[in-house]
């Protein structure tokens, strides 16, 4: 059995169509725990009106999403948790996908499909000859495609008691933290099958943050990673944001990146930037 965990914060327009995406499920034994973090629409609203005996709506004072994660995690049942953002979608099949994985590799403990964008933009992932396979170098191959997001993966309760859960001080980033701690200490059993949308469109959604000191990137020591494709992952994930500092004309957050990370010099930014730039135009 797996309980799903749906962290909820303004999102009264689509958390239903959310609720609906898992009630639709073709697997059907699960739990829904939605954590209410303090909404001020009707959000709460929108959940107490569905009728099933599986939804538990808990509410708590607004904390952040990384708070109302751990209280889904610390209040399931299972032993699995399954996590869905309360604007995204799963289809049918996203459960009983992850049952397969789980038959194919049984003694594993973390578990991610794969997903798609609403607006159908166009995203790189690797040719592989099976559906079903262990990602075998994780951080060379994320600096090239989105492994993992938190609406399709699946992780055993024994991986929080050895790596943590969410880091709550972070207001962004706190999903790639909690991503590279399991990739250091197990298998990450990946699916290429389709079975989440991520939903751009959806209200209330995260935008590039001004605070960058409650960031997960501003943490960064690249000084203790010893591991090449490790470092060269995260001197990729800081020249990208830099270069959307820079885009989006954020001047200050630039400069205190910039000389938060010395090493990743304006050769390694003008690098990546032109090198995403052109990824762009290759697909239009």
């Amino acid at each position: 059995m797996i309980s799903v965990v749906i962290p909820l914060y303004n999102k009264q327009l689509s958390i239903k169509s959310t609720i609906q995406s898992v009630l639709n499920q073709t697997y059907r034994d699960f739990e829904i725990i939605i954590v209410d973090d303090g909404s001020t629409d009707d959000s709460a609203k929108v959940v107490e009106n569905i009728s099933d005996n599986r939804i538990r709506l808990i509410s708590q004072p607004n904390q952040g999403v990384s708070a109302a994660r751990n209280c889904g995690i610390k209040m399931a049942n299972n032993q699995w948790i399954a996590f869905l953002d309360g604007d995204d979608l799963w289809k049918d099949n996203h459960l009983d996908e992850i049952n397969k994985m789980m038959t194919v590799f049984p003694n594993e403990k973390v578990y991610v499909t794969s997903f798609e964008y609403s607006d159908a933009r166009k995203t790189f992932r690797h040719l592989r000859k099976k559906p079903i396979y262990k990602i075998e170098n994780y951080f060379k191959q994320a600096a090239q495609e989105s492994l993992m997001w938190t609406s399709i993966v699946l992780i055993n309760k024994d991986c929080f008691k050895k790596v943590g859960c969410f880091n709550i001080k972070l207001n962004r980033g706190e999903d790639t933290d909690l991503w590279v701690r399991l990739a250091r200490n197990y298998n990450i059993v990946k699916s290429s099958v389709i079975t989440a949308t991520y939903r751009v469109e959806a209200e209330n959604r995260t935008t590039l943050s001004k605070d960058l000191e409650s960031t997960y990137i501003y943490y960064i020591n690249l000084d203790e990673i010893e591991d090449v494709d490790e470092k060269k992952y995260f001197k990729e994930m800081i020249a990208n944001r830099l270069y959307q500092y820079a885009r989006s004309k954020d001047l200050n957050n630039f400069r205190k990146l910039k000389k938060r990370y010395p090493s990743i010099n304006y050769r390694v930014f003008i690098k990546y930037s032109t090198k995403h730039i052109l990824k762009k135009a290759l697909k239009k």
